[in-house]
């Protein structure tokens, strides 16, 4: 067993976020800490995915003076210099005037950027100011004792596919802790776990999936400098949400990738394959001509807003980034609000130390902490992605005056959005395969452990299979469902630890936990 202050699970921004500002305010009031933070990627970064186009004033106030590190990162951010969004039609893109785009979707003064990297310098920057970063641990459960929080049980290490231990068998460490921030991400395990221990949001959270590929044009090529487009329309339904980007990232390379809501009602929506067509679009393919693939990957976006947000602060814990669903979909962004929470839960625990006192009550000022930079923002589209539930016709009008509303919208789950026999019945042929979409993410697994993707009950996949089709198995890019003779077969060292399968599972069939520490994707530009 080990003993920390402060534990945060999460190396992404918001728990790097988090480590920074604490560490440095410990140091600036002469006081000592032990600040830690695991993550289960084998390096900074690799399990770290977005669009991204990144509002970087909360830099600023992170890390004062950074547009002068000559850090990679902070040298290759890309500014944003020309921002279109177009309508795209089967075959047509229609320009979208600028004086019709409303303030909220233009990015001028943004940036760019590979997530990745910010993850890595802010990493570094994290281990200079005094914090522990530990990598290649995954964590699988919480502690929760008395109502509280009280750190963490890593996964074991070295069973066989059976469970049984084998000869390098290492059980799972416990980390007790003062006060931990679960900064896990979308999804993740040890917050929803307190999530569904304490509630606190008002609405079923939702998800989008969203499918990214980081394409190296030829040297003639000339996307633009500076260039980011964002698309409304095909290859989406009118009644499935979501949109296209592409976004140049310097060096000759454009990131491209679709958002796709998960209340699809479609038993064989693909969203690899809706990808490839958004690539196929004249458009689209005019742009990308004679481009190679050189990276993918996949994530899911909480983006239920402000009315899906859980019990922010309990007992001897903090929840942070997209961990607390702090997701902007009226903007479309969420890294800014993650290192704001994490500034916000760093402050709010350094208080906390200063009493010895880590209650509830002695953490409930994490809230009024987070107002102006996250809160309020999000309270403004509370009722944002609710409307488009109604389709792209009546949503897209609704939700300019959805913050007008006396009340909240309210959303099911994803699940329920499926309807059986409803398809698209989209063509397979053309364009990247799932083998090899799986294969540029790096995604790796020990082949001889028990899988981390549990199926509650075999016999519901069989019905499933009758009803609705065994959605799983065009759901994940990664093909870790197969249907062979007629039963499901997973191949879970394919897994890119989106999540998105136990999200859209018509019967929750599937439990997604973590696997052994240091495996997954391993995204480098991404």
């Amino acid at each position: 067993m080990s003993e920390v202050d402060v534990l945060i699970v999460g190396a992404g921004p918001a728990g790097l976020a988090s480590a920074i500002r604490l560490r440095r305010r410990l140091a600036e009031a002469r006081k000592e800490a032990s600040v830690v933070v695991i993550d289960k990627a084998p390096r900074l970064g690799y399990h770290n995915l977005s669009g991204a186009v990144f509002e970087a004033d909360c830099l600023d106030e992170l890390c004062p003076g950074w547009r002068a590190d000559p850090d990679p990162f902070v040298k290759n951010m890309v500014p944003v210099e020309r921002d279109e969004l177009v309508y795209l039609t089967r075959s047509k893109m229609q320009p979208i005037p600028a004086s019709l785009v409303p303030r909220h979707l233009r990015h001028q003064g943004d940036h760019a950027i590979s997530i990745n990297r910010l993850v890595k310098w802010l990493g570094g920057v994290a281990q200079q100011a005094g914090a522990e970063v530990q990598l290649g641990f995954a964590a699988g459960e919480v502690l929760q004792e008395g109502g509280g929080v009280r750190g963490v049980r890593l996964v074991d290490l070295g069973r066989n596919t059976r469970g049984r231990k084998q000869a390098n068998f290492l059980a799972g460490e416990r980390i007790e802790a003062r006060v931990t921030i679960l900064a896990d991400g979308s999804r993740g395990v040890l917050s929803r776990q307190v999530t569904e221990r304490h509630g606190g949001n008002r609405n079923s959270q939702v998800y989008s999936v969203g499918i990214k590929q980081l394409i190296k044009l030829p040297s003639q090529a000339d996307f633009g400098a500076g260039r980011v487009i964002h698309t409304i329309g095909y290859p989406c339904r009118r009644d499935v949400f979501g949109g296209g980007f592409l976004y140049d990232m310097g060096k000759g390379e454009v990131a491209v990738g679709l958002i796709l809501g998960l209340d699809w009602r479609y038993t064989d929506l693909n969203p690899q394959r809706e990808m490839e067509l958004f690539k196929a679009h004249p458009f689209v393919a005019g742009l990308l001509e004679g481009g190679e693939v050189v990276a993918t990957g996949v994530k899911t976006v909480p983006e239920g807003g402000y009315y899906a947000l859980p019990k922010l602060a309990v007992d001897g814990a903090l929840l942070a980034g997209d961990a607390a669903g702090f997701v902007n979909m009226r903007k479309i962004k969420g890294i800014h609000y993650a290192i704001r929470s994490g500034i916000a839960a760093a402050d709010t625990v350094f208080d906390a130390l200063a009493r010895n006192d880590f209650s509830e009550s002695s953490l409930k000022g994490y809230r009024q902490a987070l107002e102006p930079g996250v809160l309020r923002p999000m309270r403004s589209a509370r009722n944002y992605r609710q409307c488009f539930k109604l389709g792209l016709y009546l949503g897209a009008p609704l939700s300019t005056i959805q913050h007008l509303l006396p009340f909240g919208l309210d959303a099911e789950p994803d699940h329920r959005s499926t309807r059986k026999r409803s398809r698209l019945n989209r063509s397979p042929d053309g364009g990247l395969d799932k083998a090899t979409f799986v294969s540029l993410s790096g995604a790796a697994h020990r082949e001889d452990e028990p899988s981390h993707i549990i199926i509650r009950d075999p016999a519901v996949c069989l019905e499933c299979k009758d009803e609705y089709g065994n959605p799983c198995v065009q759901l994940c890019p990664g093909e870790v469902y197969r249907l062979r003779e007629g039963e499901l077969v997973l191949s879970p060292s394919n897994c890119m630890h989106d999540g998105s399968c136990a999200v859209k599972c018509p019967y929750q069939n599937i439990d997604w936990t973590p696997p052994e520490g240091g495996e997954g994707p391993r995204y480098r530009k991404m």
